[in-house]
């Protein structure tokens, strides 16, 4: 008895057009919303929406210096991303990029201000070498857990944060303390490691860092071994292991990385903006760098674009807050808002 071959089925390229106008439209008016719920805001806190919004966009693109700042703003955003990214996209949640942030800044600081090295150059690069050691030994940790016990590394990870900010604040208090200072303030770098500033918008070598990771992690993610088994782990973890995908090997891998980026984050941070051990160093990178992975659909592009969205919003809010006398919480709610409405508009666009 003869069988009829099945015609094979191609999509459409009319389909595929139609659902990238589809996400392009959902994005759009995701963002039409959030601007029309962030005036709302506004208003109720006693503001002008239009006013409000046009201090926002002269606080950033108004002048060169608020144009770098809101670049500075993103180095450590995109970098951290960029890591976190990595890791979701093989299913390894790390949560705690905060800690390693911190571990990192503190690794950084630590010796260049104990190694006695005045070639300021190499003093630098020893001390970022430092600081990515610290934030893998950090991220390791929790990688090292899940793999050989099977301990959750959402829990793991956020926990060890929380030991992170003490031993931070207990490294600027005790061993690390500002001579001749009374409140919690940690010591100075040499001058001669502080990075100088490029360009009319004044910004540190980090910004450029930070652009020239996110081609290395694209073509790391799509076009190398490591990606494609990241990939695999993503998708299906058993399958990947029975394909030959050592999965706890992965997993301590997928943390060692975006420990190790987050460290390099605060490392850029201690040289390219605080100059010192300073407890206010972090405004919460590690876990903003969360929301821009998930924003920037786990791409490393998708992650940068997502930074600069982020950086934006709080350089320009900060502008708004000050030139419309607004409370900063309306700052962070109307970032709140952007953020849901995108998420929202990007599961609609999957469907």
């Amino acid at each position: 008895m003869s069988t009829v071959a099945q015609p094979r089925t191609f999509a459409s390229p009319l389909a595929g057009r139609h659902a990238q106008l589809r996400s392009i439209g959902s994005s759009l008016a995701a963002v039409i919303l959030a601007l029309i719920l962030g005036g709302a805001l506004m208003a109720i806190a006693g503001g002008d929406p239009i006013s409000g919004y046009r201090a926002m966009i002269d606080g950033v693109f108004g002048t060169p210096y608020g144009m770098g700042q809101a670049l500075i703003l993103a180095a450590p955003l995109t970098i951290i991303g960029l890591g976190l990214a990595l890791a979701f996209k093989g299913r390894v949640y790390n949560i705690g990029a905060e800690g390693q942030f911190l571990m990192g800044a503190l690794g950084a600081g630590a010796v260049a201000i104990v190694v006695p090295i005045h070639a300021g150059a190499l003093l630098v690069l020893l001390a970022i070498l430092a600081g990515i050691l610290a934030g893998v030994f950090w991220g390791g940790i929790v990688g090292v857990l899940r793999a050989r016990f099977g301990v959750n590394e959402v829990i793991t990870s956020l926990l060890l944060t929380y030991i992170a900010g003490f031993i931070f604040s207990w490294s600027i208090r005790d061993p690390f303390h500002a001579p001749g200072v009374s409140g919690l303030q940690g010591k100075a770098v040499p001058e001669n490691t502080i990075f100088p500033t490029f360009t009319s918008l004044y910004v540190h070598p980090g910004v450029f860092a930070a652009i020239a990771l996110v081609p290395i992690v694209a073509y790391l993610m799509a076009r190398t071994p490591f990606g494609f088994r990241v990939r695999m782990l993503g998708l299906n973890a058993d399958a990947a292991e029975v394909a030959g995908v050592p999965r706890g090997r992965m997993v301590v891998w997928l943390m060692v990385v975006s420990g190790g980026l987050a460290g390099l984050a605060g490392a850029i941070q201690i040289f390219g903006v605080a100059d010192r051990l300073d407890p206010s160093i972090s405004a919460g990178y590690g876990f903003t760098a969360i929301v821009v992975a998930l924003l920037g659909r786990l791409r490393a592009f998708g992650v940068l674009l997502a930074a600069l969205f982020f950086a934006v919003l709080q350089s320009g809010g900060q502008a708004m807050s000050v030139n419309e006398d607004l409370p900063y919480a309306i700052v962070l709610a109307i970032e709140g808002t952007f953020v849901v409405f995108l998420l929202i508009a990007d599961r609609l666009a999957r469907r």
